[in-house]
């Protein structure tokens, strides 16, 4: 709430009699009490807690699906550097194809030809480039299943998280997190909830442009009042 400003008193220098002048307070019908929040979006939290419908359910298990392979994708090469942190984690099918990509990705690199893939080159026409890509999308594509369908997922993390392995948070995992609570709280808010948000925002608007308008005609009050008393002063 704004504050009434109170100066000292003026004293005339032209008269025996001293005057005072104060700087009236505004009306109080002027100065509306404003409560703000930190996040003017979550004025209302939703007052469901789960996801009613299995379209919204299945929504949300893919999106979480993506991330988790995302950041699998990124964890990846210190799994393959690190292999002995992760021998009672990941099973013996993991770990050999975890192998298998590794002498891929070592092969691709030293520029070793692949004799299994003579086929498919004659048969599509690819070059041993795009084949090497495939088969290395492919058994990536591999490690991610298995390691998401035996849920190794979290206990990975948290090995590495011990181990001061984790690697920083890239902008994109932020902003798909971000997304991933803003998807959220749309399907878990109701029409009524998104209304009572919509209307609750317009009145918090207005009463913020109401609030900036007294603050201007407090200072302009101000302004006033110290140029009239340095005048008074300055006879």
């Amino acid at each position: 709430m704004a504050a009434a400003v109170s100066l000292p008193p003026i004293s005339s220098k032209n008269s025996n009699t001293k005057t005072t002048k104060y700087l009236s307070p505004p009306h109080s019908a002027e100065i509306k009490h404003i409560r703000l929040q930190l996040d003017p979006l979550r004025l209302h939290e939703p007052a469901r807690t789960k996801l009613s419908t299995l379209e919204t359910q299945r929504i949300m298990i893919v999106f979480d699906d993506l991330v988790r392979k995302i950041e699998l994708v990124e964890y990846l090469p210190i799994i393959v550097n690190n292999m002995d942190l992760f021998k009672n984690i990941l099973d013996q099918n993991t770990v050999a194809e975890i192998d298998r990509h590794n002498r891929l990705k070592a092969a691709y690199e030293s520029g070793h030809s692949l004799k299994s893939i003579s086929n498919m080159l004659m048969s599509q026409q690819q070059t041993e480039k795009a084949a090497y890509h495939y088969y290395i999308q492919q058994s990536i594509r591999n490690i991610l299943r298995d390691i998401l369908h035996k849920n190794r997922f979290d206990i990975i993390k948290e090995t590495l998280s011990s181990n001061d392995l984790l690697p920083p948070q890239k902008e994109v995992m932020k902003i798909l997190k971000t997304l991933r609570e803003s998807a959220m709280e749309r399907f878990l808010t109701t029409p009524n909830e998104e209304r009572e948000k919509v209307e609750e925002l317009t009145n918090l608007n207005d009463r913020l442009i109401s609030n900036e308008r007294v603050i201007r005609k407090l200072e302009k009050e101000l302004n006033d009042a110290i140029q009239e008393r340095d005048t008074e002063v300055g006879k």
